[in-house]
């Protein structure tokens, strides 16, 4: 799966996922770089993580601020080959009735408009239809729906779609677009938060990382449109 001489671009590469999958495509070669919102992000980086990748201030859910976030990485590395859509938000569970507009906005924006922005952008900017890697982040409720989860749902749920779109429209091309549904991700964040839970069924940063390894290697070039649910044993 080596990567050498690739550029990949991730939103939200500063969280637990987006480190552990920043640090695993660096071991293959792989030049990365990464947008951060606030400056409190940088403080959970290690120094080695932080001095080996690129850092650019960036609102993903903002079309100028999309814009200048592939210009710099650019202008730093010449290209980008591979993005991966991992910045999002979780909203507190509400039955519809008592979801409020702000919150059922703030889903769409972080979740599916980041999306949207960040893979038209890149593929605006492609340097070569040959090889090109498009990865987001969906969640287990678009497979299985529940009660209390509707902004959350909805707008992964239209990651998913948006993913298929592309699949479409980059067919017989050398560039991919697929999605994966993890169910809960064991982080550090997560088991604190959930203490009374069985960790031990969740999803693994590292599993999610190989994966997108997997989608970006060769072996991986006639997967596209596709979204892969990895529930773990949840």
């Amino acid at each position: 799966m080596n990567l050498q001489g690739r550029t990949a671009l991730i939103t939200g590469g500063t969280g637990a996922l987006g480190q552990v999958v920043g640090a695993r495509f660096m071991r293959e070669g792989c030049q990365v770089a990464t947008s951060y919102l606030f400056e409190d992000e940088l403080k959970r980086l290690s120094p080695e993580f932080r001095n080996n990748i690129f850092l650019v201030r960036a609102d993903v859910t903002e079309d100028e601020d999309v814009t200048a976030l592939f210009h710099q990485v650019r202008k730093k590395y010449g290209r980008v080959d591979i993005l991966i859509n991992i910045v999002g938000g979780f909203l507190q569970q509400h039955a519809v009735k008592e979801v409020k507009t702000k919150d059922w906005d703030h889903m769409m924006n972080i979740n599916l408009r980041s999306v949207f922005l960040c893979s038209r952008e890149f593929l605006q900017t492609l340097a070569d239809n040959s090889f090109g890697r498009i990865i987001s982040i969906a969640a287990m409720p678009v497979f299985r729906p529940a009660p209390g989860r509707a902004p959350y749902a909805v707008s992964k749920a239209g990651v998913v779609m948006l993913t298929q779109v592309l699949g479409e429209e980059l067919k017989g091309s050398g560039v991919t677009a697929n999605a994966i549904a993890p169910s809960i991700l064991k982080t550090p964040a997560n088991v604190a938060s959930m203490p009374d839970e069985d960790s031990s069924k969740w999803v693994a940063p590292e599993d999610v990382a190989e994966t997108m390894l997997l989608l970006c290697s060769e072996k991986g070039r006639s997967i596209n449109g596709s979204c892969i649910p990895m529930f773990g044993g949840v």
